[in-house]
């Protein structure tokens, strides 16, 4: 009788958890560790699609992604759900399809999704995943409350050693309280991360792996099909954050407004991937918004990275693009733990700063971005941190 082999089960509810779970499945299958990758919530109700780039790197790479409304379609309701989920997604990227027809059918699928038993779906996932593995390691971010994932880990926890990532970066000093779900093992960012989190037994401070130069050039290999956007004027892209983190959203709003309207400028909105990629932009925006533009390239491609709140921020910082944090619309300005360090030339503190700082950019200024790179990279490369980790427990 053949030995089981070893698997690593990724379970990602939302395009956040998978752009921080995905250097990990990257880095287990070249060590030719069996990986699987489940596609959680966010996708099965259709809110969000998963990201491209990832979802191209993944099936290019043969790793085995499941799709959970495939293995549910014992019932009527979920069977209906099912033929609802599969056209929500052969429509989505079709143009000739009007959006308020697909804004319909996401509409419908999440009604269906919301009248599923998710607690035994969950359950049914872990069964599914456990019939033909040997040990099984499961991957997830931190995030908790999820009806699925937490019925999945619980169905796991006996049979498979729960290994969490960051749901982001950890560049705020937070008092975090003990859920009733404990992982085996968390891979945390900085030393910050572990002192707030004290209550773990145990820990690996990894840094982030998301934001490491070798998932960097993973990410940049797979992109020789994708359109530069750059030319001679300069090329600025806003990491937009939604309202929730934005201090005066229509103060934001007029700020845009007379940055998109620079004739030497292209400007990119890069709206939030929670609450905003889904969301339909103001009309003055519609010129300047890419909602389907992935990250990195518009990272790689952009001269300028506009920020307030967004953790994303950290890829401009190991391309060494220059970066300008608008302190005037961040409502955690004085929360994070590079704040005190960074360069005048990085603070903004209000508009007139802002569009001094873009006019006298030089196109051959390289930044030094220490102070940012403490955060992600506490122990060095991340990249070996997380290999000799992988080696050292599978």
């Amino acid at each position: 009788m053949s030995e089981k082999r070893k698997t690593a089960i990724f379970y990602a509810y939302s395009n956040n958890a998978l752009d921080h779970l995905a250097p990990y499945i990257f880095l287990c299958h070249k060590k030719n560790i069996h990986c699987v990758v489940v596609y959680g919530e966010d996708f099965v109700s259709r809110k969000v699609f998963p990201n491209n780039k990832i979802d191209y790197i993944l099936r290019s790479n043969k790793i085995d992604i499941y799709n959970i409304p495939f293995f549910e379609k014992k019932g009527f309701i979920k069977r209906i759900f099912y033929y609802v989920w599969l056209l929500t997604g052969l429509i989505e990227h079709k143009k000739y399809i009007p959006n308020y027809l697909k804004s319909k059918f996401k509409g419908l699928c999440k009604r269906l999704y919301n009248g599923l038993d998710r607690n035994i779906i969950g359950r049914n996932i872990a069964k599914n995943l456990m019939k033909d593995s040997g040990k099984i390691y499961v991957f997830t971010d931190n995030c908790s409350g999820k009806d699925i994932k937490i019925n999945f880990l619980f169905e796991m926890k006996e049979h498979a050693k729960i290994i969490t990532t960051g749901h982001g970066v950890w560049q705020q000093n937070k008092i975090i309280e003990k859920g009733h779900f404990v992982e085996d093992i968390a891979l945390l960012t900085n030393k910050w991360e572990a002192i707030s989190k004290d209550y773990l037994k145990n820990i690996e401070v990894i840094g982030s792996l998301r934001f490491s130069k070798n998932w960097i050039k993973v990410l940049d290999d797979h992109s020789s099909k994708e359109k530069s956007i750059i030319d001679k004027k300069k090329n600025i892209t806003v990491l937009m954050s939604p309202k929730h983190m934005t201090k005066d959203w229509k103060q934001m709003f007029n700020v845009l407004i007379k940055l998109i309207s620079i004739k030497e400028a292209n400007v990119i909105l890069l709206p939030h991937i929670r609450g905003m990629s889904s969301s339909k932009p103001p009309e003055e925006f519609k010129n300047n918004w890419y909602k389907n533009l992935t990250l990195d390239t518009a990272i790689k491609n952009s001269d300028i990275i506009i920020f307030w709140g967004s953790t994303a921020i950290f890829e401009a910082v190991v391309r060494r693009k220059e970066i300008l944090y608008l302190s005037f619309l961040d409502i955690n300005e004085n929360d994070y733990l590079w704040i005190d360090n960074i360069s005048k030339k990085t603070l903004i503190k209000n508009e007139n700063e802002l569009f001094e700082a873009i006019n006298n950019y030089k196109v051959n200024n390289i930044p030094n971005y220490d102070n940012f790179k403490k955060i992600i990279w506490p122990n060095e490369d991340p990249w070996i941190n997380a290999s000799n980790f992988l080696d050292k427990i599978i």
